[in-house]
């Protein structure tokens, strides 16, 4: 009996009326313990089809995403400082599997297209523009250099340098 008065419209009006109530909302809202204890319950089974279903809705997914964002930055920063995260990290990158991967990851089109992009953005900084300079022009003083010094070295001193030209030919 109860069931067909809530069908009628003035039932369906009347607890419409009641939703729309601040202080009816408050009634029903649930405690922070009780939406604590379920979250968990939900989270740590892995067949819960309520959290497999919730995951795929992106907006969902991107919420929760950035919610943690800054609890995932810590825990990663944290574990980049655990040894044993270290090692396993490491033992990781050594293995064979992986390196092959990587390697043909590098050899791809999009990984060279986006690293020629990198260079050229790079190239258009006018920081790295000044540092690539000032490199340029230690490089090309260091190659000019030897060339000097060499010739030098042999007219001071032939004993010198008969000696260090026989250690580095042999």
């Amino acid at each position: 009996m109860v069931l067909d008065i809530l069908q009628t419209d003035e039932a369906k009006q009347s607890v419409g009326k009641m939703m729309k109530d601040e202080k009816f909302k408050q009634n029903l809202m649930i405690d922070e313990s009780t939406v604590r204890t379920t979250l968990i319950q939900s989270m740590t089974n892995p067949n819960s089809p309520h959290i497999k279903e919730a995951f795929k809705d992106p907006k969902f997914a991107s919420t929760l995403a950035k919610s943690m964002k800054d609890e995932q930055k810590t825990l990663m920063k944290d574990l980049m400082k655990d040894p044993e995260y270290q090692k396993q990290l490491i033992s990781v990158m050594k293995d064979p599997e992986f390196e092959k991967n990587l390697m043909d990851l590098m050899k791809s089109a999009a990984y060279r297209q986006q690293t020629m992009q990198v260079m050229k953005e790079s190239l258009q900084s006018p920081l790295f523009q000044a540092e690539l300079m000032k490199l340029m022009t230690k490089v090309s003083e260091d190659m000019t250099k030897p060339k000097e010094l060499k010739p030098k070295k042999k007219g001071k001193s032939g004993g010198d340098s008969g000696g260090d030209s026989g250690d580095s030919s042999s």
